[in-house]
C-alpha cells in the first residue's frame, strides 16, 4: 500500500499533495492507500472534507493507531 506523510506540511500544501497522490493512485489502479494526518491539527480535521469531494475516493477509514486515513479508490472504468 502506498503511503502519503502530509506531517510539515501547510494546509494549503497539504490539500495539493493529497490530491496529486489520490490522482496517481487511482491512475495506477491501487485499491487503497493510506494518507498520514497526524493525530491532531488542521491537515486532520480537514481530511475527511476532501475526500469527500473527490470523485476519485470510494470510502476512507481511519487507521487503527489513529494517525492516518486508509483511503479506498474508485474503479477505473
Amino acid at each position: 500500500m502506498r503511503t502519503l506523510d502530509l506531517h510539515d506540511y501547510n494546509l494549503e500544501d497539504a490539500y495539493q499533495k493529497c490530491q496529486i497522490f489520490i490522482e496517481e493512485a487511482y491512475r495506477d489502479n491501487l485499491k487503497k492507500i493510506e494518507i498520514v494526518t497526524g493525530k491532531s491539527g488542521p491537515i486532520r480535521r480537514e481530511f475527511p472534507f476532501w475526500a469527500e469531494r473527490n470523485h476519485q475516493v470510494q470510502y476512507i477509514e481511519k487507521s487503527w493507531h489513529g494517525g492516518s486515513y486508509i483511503v479506498k479508490i474508485q474503479k477505473k472504468f
